[in-house]
């Protein structure tokens, strides 16, 4: 029965939802933890006549385990009456775990894009096992999820109005158990589609470390945010209903210690999660990538410069395009291998939290056209040149640069090496000198430094993005840091992929920890951030066989092993060398500006290398660029800057 209206959407089966306060508490929680937040809602554009929308609260899902899942049923409707539309619909499934009716308003952040369904598809949002009012023990991504996610979509494929084809859509958590799902669903399942934005190809190396480093800022926040959020939207999902609130809000705080508190203990004492584990390989989107081309199912990226996932996405790119012909996942992409236009990614100006903006633009196209037009190919038939796309990965650049690619490490990127130097210079040669003082510089060690910079934007979600992403006036020289500037360039550098930076660096003490950034210097001195990295010494072991080295020998991306058994003290008082994973860089630094290396011991509050500290505290560094000791960094520069 229809009960009334809500922002233009009929309501059928309605229920009371008292949600006022409640819902203003995970809103806070939301946007200043995990930036997944809900957006206007945007327009479609010229797209024919529009449907109305149909929900249905709560539908419970049983699934053989004897868990209910429940979620929210949006379908398309008559506009003024609210009767369901009559025929069959593609089905595009969303699972959040922060509240499946908090997140309606955005482009698929929440799971859910409105706007889809105003197109003609039906929309499934449900709360993952755990949260919500869903039952179930939540674990971040466990084998157990992503097993009801699978029965939830093969629900999707048969209830009745659905066509049989679904998608899948969602931001950060709920982009990343797609990824899982559509390993999962098997080769002839109804899972034909999925557009996770801001998903990470490895958790722990992208969220939880930065070079076996503790990132501070994010897991404990999302940690947080997990299990404070779960304890509160059973008051808003509930439907008015008290006993079934309280029921899965004591359900989802006591596990509240099990997971959450016992993460949060192992990443601050050094416990088994501290380090990369079973636990980690088993929630390890990488690994499971090969099950995903195998199963036909079809992927498009949406990936930020200043997103938490900045390394991730175009890995989760590659990693595709290689198993769909067999490569090895955790390569590069070979020069001459042929790429299929399933696997499709863009890469932008963004950050976690502005990805889901409703006005948004990418070109001349929205968030809404691009998820429309990948949905309307592949689960509703119609050819509009998706399945044509010869050049997959589409790139936007922070100055509004934009060009088209096909394989990541870009091909038509060349790796240049820079070489740190003394007096603060960033050569293209190397030093022609032997070992002496003026070819080392000292730093001292201070966990703590400058708070406005793009690493802190970035792993906050993009908060104070307006204040710190642009560029500001930076000491060249300090105690703790030294910069590497380049001459002035004579005409644009494109900086176009992963990045290597190799240090030679003694130290008094048995752990170090280096930051990185890569900076944009212009002609009255300020600098922007472009990117960066870190390395906590006693995890320096790279792993060679997935460590990428070019014929020319350039390394453009280190793989730390990071495991309790290859963590090793740093010798004290011995020059060793470094090998600093620098996240990719697609941004053009202009003709007259200049390229820094700033090289660091803090990257504060992000990094905080908290049961690391008692080998660090008292650190002194003696970083080294002569012909023994070289340090260099290898930068991918694309060739032609400017339109492609």
């Amino acid at each position: 029965m229809v009960t009334g209206h809500i922002d233009g959407v009929i309501v059928v089966r309605g229920r009371a939802r008292q949600r006022a306060v409640v819902a203003s508490v995970v809103f806070v929680a939301l946007v200043a933890l995990v930036g997944c937040v809900p957006r206007p809602s945007v327009e479609l554009g010229p797209n024919g006549l529009q449907y109305g929308i149909s929900v249905q609260h709560n539908v419970e899902i049983t699934i053989s385990d004897g868990r209910v899942i429940r979620g929210d049923l949006y379908r398309p409707a008559d506009p003024e009456t609210g009767t369901v539309a009559l025929g069959e619909f593609p089905v595009i499934v969303g699972l959040t775990p922060y509240g499946k009716s908090l997140g309606t308003d955005g482009t698929g952040t929440g799971g859910i894009n409105l706007d889809l369904v105003r197109a003609g598809y039906i929309a499934a949002v449900l709360d993952v096992p755990g949260t919500g009012v869903s039952d179930g023990a939540f674990a971040l991504f466990s084998p157990q999820e992503s097993d009801a996610t699978v029965e939830v979509i093969n629900w999707a494929g048969r209830f009745e109005g659905s066509n049989g084809k679904v998608g899948m859509i969602g931001h950060s958590y709920s982009a990343i158990n797609q990824l899982f799902a559509a390993a999962k669903v098997g080769p002839d399942s109804p899972l034909k589609a999925i557009f996770p934005m801001s998903a990470t190809v490895d958790p722990y190396r992208d969220l939880f470390v930065s070079g076996g480093a503790l990132n501070v800022m994010s897991p404990l926040g999302l940690l947080f945010s997990y299990g404070i959020t779960r304890s509160v939207t059973p008051f808003v999902e509930a439907g008015g209903d008290p006993v079934m609130a309280f029921h899965y809000a004591q359900q989802n705080f006591e596990q509240m210690g099990q997971f959450e508190g016992a993460m949060a203990n192992d990443m601050v004492s050094n416990g088994s999660h501290r380090y990369f584990d079973g636990f980690w390989s088993e929630r390890e989107p990488a690994r499971i990538l090969q099950q995903i081309a195998d199963n036909n199912v079809a992927v498009f990226m949406v990936g930020g410069l200043y997103d938490v996932f900045q390394r991730g996405v175009p890995l989760i790119y590659s990693g595709l395009q290689n198993a769909s012909v067999g490569r090895d996942v955790y390569a590069p992409m070979a020069a001459d291998q042929p790429v299929t236009s399933r696997f499709q990614m863009i890469f932008g100006p963004w950050t976690h939290g502005s990805m889901g903006d409703a006005d948004l633009r990418i070109g001349n196209d929205s968030m809404t056209a691009l998820q429309q037009r990948w949905f309307d190919y592949w689960l509703k038939g119609i050819d509009n040149g998706v399945g044509d796309v010869t050049n997959p990965i589409r790139i936007l650049e922070p100055g509004g640069i934009s060009y088209e690619t096909d394989r990541y490490p870009l091909s038509e990127a060349t790796p240049q090496r820079f070489w740190l130097a003394s007096n603060g210079e960033l050569k293209a040669t190397p030093s022609d000198s032997g070992a002496s003082p003026s070819a080392v510089d000292t730093i001292e060690y201070r966990p703590f430094g400058e708070t406005c910079s793009a690493s802190t934007v970035q792993f906050a979600a993009g908060l104070m993005a307006e204040e710190c992403l642009k560029p500001m006036m930076k000491p060249q020289r300090s105690d703790a840091e030294v910069s590497y500037t380049s001459a002035t360039l004579d005409q644009a550098m494109q900086l176009a992929g992963p990045i290597g930076l190799t240090l030679s660096a003694k130290s008094n003490r048995p752990d170090t920890f280096f930051a990185v950034t890569i900076e944009d210097v212009a002609p009255d001195g300020t600098s922007m951030d472009i990117t960066g990295g870190d390395q906590l010494g006693s995890l320096r072991q790279a792993d060679p066989n997935k460590t990428w080295i070019t014929g020319e020998g350039n390394m453009i991306r280190p793989y730390l092993t990071l495991t309790t058994s290859s963590r090793a003290p740093v010798p004290v008082g011995s020059v060793e060398t470094y090998r600093i994973e620098v996240r990719p860089a697609f941004a053009t630094i202009e003709a007259g500006h200049k390229l820094r290396v700033r090289v660091s011991t803090s990257d504060f509050p992000h990094v905080i290398p908290l049961a690391d500290l008692w080998d660090l505290i008292g650190g002194v560094y003696e970083i080294h660029h002569d012909q023994l000791n070289p340090s260099y960094i290898d930068i991918p520069v694309r060739a032609t800057p400017g339109q492609g």
